[in-house]
């Protein structure tokens, strides 16, 4: 793990593990340490959103990394342009949109309780989240920087979404299923800054700081383009009577 300069790594699910790493851990002060395994690294998001200081604040991975190496002095001259550092988007086929690849990963009663969960709370952000789906742009990882307060109001947001689809998801027995939260999450970081019209600067990811990042093979660079298809006009036309109904027999409706 990288740990130099303003880079401190923390080991998260600790409240959980049988592993001491001998490094900050994320079951201290105001935490959810033990979602760790349906929630990922958003734990360690969690707990530096209630326990930490700071001006600046961002998340990465022990095997992805922003190819940047970011020290105080270069986030100041950035963060005097942009209001948040994300991952460059991966872009893929035109028919390979982020609802196709959210059907992949997420069964259906679960993607149509997520949906549920953004209208509810924020029935403002149905039409991004529609517009973002229909697109080919992915921004993955759950990864970025931004300035703490912009990053406390983004928290609130997040998590109370997340807090809202736990009442109502039902446990898989399947470990990829469970990471469900980890899922839902990579969307919604994008969503929320494209929704709040943030100055975005992206960066390229790596498996580790020094590294530069893997290029695209000649053909996917044939596709790096922004695709969109008509967004659809609703969640509902997303989740289809089927499925709804299914759920109001579960009870979860």
């Amino acid at each position: 793990m990288y740990n130099k300069g303003i880079y401190t790594p923390i080991q998260v699910g600790k409240a959980i593990s049988e592993y001491d790493l001998g490094i900050i851990g994320d079951d201290t002060g105001d935490n959810i340490s033990q979602k760790n395994p349906s929630y990922c690294e958003l734990t360690a998001q969690y707990w530096a959103w209630k326990n930490v200081d700071c001006r600046y604040i961002g998340l990465c991975h022990y095997r992805r990394y922003f190819e940047t190496v970011y020290t105080d002095e270069l986030l100041e001259r950035l963060f005097s342009k942009y209001d948040v550092i994300l991952p460059r988007p991966i872009y893929s086929g035109v028919r390979d949109t982020m609802l196709n690849k959210l059907k992949m990963n997420i069964v259906p009663e679960d993607y149509a309780i997520f949906f549920m969960s953004i209208r509810k709370l924020y029935p403002e952000y149905e039409k991004t989240t529609l517009q973002y789906l229909a697109r080919n742009a992915d921004i993955p990882y759950n990864m970025f920087i931004m300035r703490k307060e912009a990053f406390n109001q983004f928290c609130q947001w997040q998590f109370s979404i997340l807090e809202e689809c736990e009442k109502h998801v039902k446990p898989l027995p399947y470990s990829r299923y469970n990471r469900i939260y980890g899922y839902f999450a990579e969307y919604l970081l994008p969503i929320y800054c494209l929704h709040n019209q943030m100055k975005i600067h992206h960066d390229g990811i790596v498996n580790m700081i020094g590294e530069h990042e893997k290029r695209q093979s000649w053909i996917r660079k044939q596709l790096s383009a922004l695709f969109c298809q008509s967004p659809a006009s609703s969640f509902d036309d997303i989740i289809g009577t089927s499925v709804l109904v299914g759920m109001k027999n579960d009870g979860i409706l």
